[in-house]
């Protein structure tokens, strides 16, 4: 039965704040009963017992449950520096157990298919310990992207092993939804590790971009404004893979037709054969990406670009871009401060191609054209055009021994090397989520996109000939008009200066004073000392500070504080002595140093960009 009680006090603040995916699922079960599962109570004790049939019996074992935890998890024989998924919560005793005898590189993935029993135990048993665990990741119910967000967190923390930890009895329950689930985990990690590896080394360049960009960009249009006044219009994403220089023909044909778009690698080929596609999209934020706009005209056509885009590029498109805004807390702190709607996101996946499909649902093309997007390599080797800044370092060209052999558009199997295999499944996990758009690929001798069938040059002019005029470039040159003057940015940004000032000026102080104690605090007898304690009770001000604006807090931990904290994470594993009160205050410690090196790397990225006032504050005005 359904305990139609609420969940415990100290549980749902966890939840809330750490796993909101997971309350939502659970929030969604209602009252209604487990299928499987259900309570006992008996002299105050919760027993968890498992139906089947006419025939119910318990869980963890009529006589000695922590025996048979115990028994459980030493056959685990578990890797070091890995990440494991736990099937089934149950009353979270595996789990619990899990952590504290796992090594502090292993990550636990709590994945437990029925929200009901989950919404009984949460609201029966006092999971916080667990809960608050910096090694338990979450996923309940559906196996979407939503069930793995926590792997994240441990993608982050150089595991070297993906598995699953299998408790039989509530394995067995859907031992079909746990494979799967385990399968799903594997391919979540491979995708994700890099992005996030990524994410993490390019997060001072996205954050020194954003603040550079800023006077270009702060009260740029939005991409959104455009949002489906196109559903009509058939769209052309260009790519540069070889198959663009048999297109050139047919896009002549077609550029009054269709609204054609594409990214810094065809852009040159594109305008050296007259063809002037109607917005180029860049997204990548370090400088090799600014060859693509190299000694070729630019000043009639305009830019869609995120905020974090290569400054130099921005700059030379100022006045003519579109903006979108994912997961970038600056352009997100600029919007609000002048009045603006929050910022649209699009998709930032591993290619700007990417990209530029989701430009095309957010348009609301029902037709969309693939054109260069071979995605594969020739037999002799090329897989860019020869008319692209790839050609001009000989990169254009690939070993045709390495990567993967699959179906092609009109070839049995086509060469896709590693990085292309990855932009694939970009586009075919793409095309899936969005069915309700038809697409077709021109690449003749490209590889075979799941979703977009194949069309030659007779079959795709046929499929769109009868389109009309469209007036993607009025809405834009309106949109451009209305863009108002540049705010003054030191104002703009006044309260981000002081929250960081603020925040750098406690922690650092604190990280000093700690460092400063004599090592005789260590000792076990020194626990309850006065100074220990002060000190454990003044670092909360640090997480004031932190707690008091989390837009803010988001800003200064997205750029080089994000590593900071990455490693501190690292260091303070380690840390473990008979001093309980000691191991706190130096991982206080490390803590504090993470956030002031964060700070001060803010701090003097503001003054670089003289966004520091240094005079009296003064309130942002109109």
């Amino acid at each position: 039965m359904s305990s139609g009680i609420p969940m415990l006090e100290e549980n749902a603040k966890i939840i809330a704040n750490r796993f909101p995916a997971v309350l939502d699922r659970i929030l969604k079960s209602g009252n209604r009963p487990s299928d499987n599962f259900f309570y006992e109570e008996q002299n105050g004790e919760h027993t968890l017992k498992m139906q089947r049939g006419e025939h119910a019996f318990p869980v963890y074992g009529s006589h000695n449950k922590s025996k048979l935890i115990k028994r459980w998890f030493d056959g685990l024989k578990l890797e070091s520096e890995s990440l494991y998924a736990v099937t089934g919560f149950g009353d979270g005793s595996h789990i619990k157990y899990f952590l504290e005898n796992s090594s502090t590189g292993t990550f636990c993935l709590g994945a437990e298919k029925d929200t009901c029993i989950l919404r009984d135990t949460l609201s029966r048993i006092d999971c916080s310990e667990i809960l608050s665990h910096e090694r338990f990741g979450f996923g309940t119910g559906e196996l979407d992207d939503g069930f793995y967000v926590d792997v994240q967190n441990a993608a982050l923390t150089e595991i070297s092993e993906v598995n699953t930890a299998v408790f039989s009895p509530l394995h067995s329950v859907d031992e079909g939804y746990y494979d799967k689930m385990r399968n799903e985990l594997l391919r979540q990690y491979l995708v994700v590790r890099p992005l996030m590896e990524v994410n993490v080394r390019t997060s001072i360049n996205i954050q020194q971009n954003s603040f550079t960009n800023l006077e270009h960009m702060a009260t740029s249009p939005d991409v959104g404004e455009l949002k489906d006044q196109f559903k009509s219009v058939p769209f052309i994403l260009i790519g540069a893979g070889p198959s663009l220089d048999d297109s050139i023909d047919f896009l002549r044909k077609v550029q009054d037709k269709a609204i054609i778009v594409a990214s810094n690698s065809p852009y040159r080929k594109l305008i050296n054969s007259g063809i002037r596609p109607h917005l180029v999209v860049t997204a990548d934020p370090m400088e090799p990406t600014l060859a693509g706009f190299q000694n070729v005209k630019l000043d009639h056509v305009p830019l869609a670009c995120p905020f974090s885009a290569y400054p130099e590029i921005v700059k030379r498109f100022s006045g003519r871009i579109l903006s979108w805004s994912t997961l970038n807390p600056i352009a997100e702190f600029t919007k609000k401060r002048i009045g603006k709607a929050p910022g649209t996101p699009i998709l930032e996946q591993g290619t700007v191609s990417g990209c530029v499909l989701d430009l095309s649902r957010l348009l609301g093309c029902q037709k969309v054209l693939f054109i260069g997007q071979d995605m594969a390599v020739k037999d002799d080797g090329q897989y860019y055009t020869a008319d692209s800044f790839y050609a001009d370092s000989g990169d254009h060209y690939s070993d045709t021994t390495k990567g993967h052999k699959l179906p092609g558009n009109t070839k049995d199997r086509v060469h896709v090397e590693s990085r292309l295999f990855v932009y694939l499944k970009t586009f075919e996990q793409f095309v899936e989520k969005n069915p309700g758009i038809d697409y077709r690929n021109l690449a003749k001798d490209g590889v075979k996109i799941k979703g977009v069938p194949y069309f030659d040059f007779n079959e795709a002019f046929e499929w769109i000939e009868d389109s009309q005029p469209h007036t993607f470039d009025d809405a834009v040159s309106q949109l451009l008009s209305n863009q108002p003057p540049c705010p003054e940015l030191s104002l703009l940004l006044q309260p981000l200066v002081k929250y960081t000032q603020d925040l750098l000026e406690k922690s650092l102080s604190l990280a000093i004073e700690i460092e400063m104690l004599p090592d005789k605090f260590s000792q076990p007898h020194y626990s309850e000392n006065k100074k220990i304690k002060d000190i454990l009770i003044r670092g909360s001000e640090v997480n004031r500070i932190v707690d008091s604006e989390p837009d803010l807090w988001n800003l200064v931990f997205e750029g080089k504080t994000k590593g900071e904290l990455i490693a501190y994470k690292r260091i303070i594993r380690d840390i473990n002595s008979n001093n309980k009160n000691w191991d706190v205050v130096q991982k206080n410690k490390e803590y504090f140093w993470a956030i002031s090196e964060g700070c001060h790397w803010l701090v003097s990225e503001l003054e670089s960009k003289s966004f520091i006032d240094q005079g009296k504050p003064t309130a942002l005005t109109a």
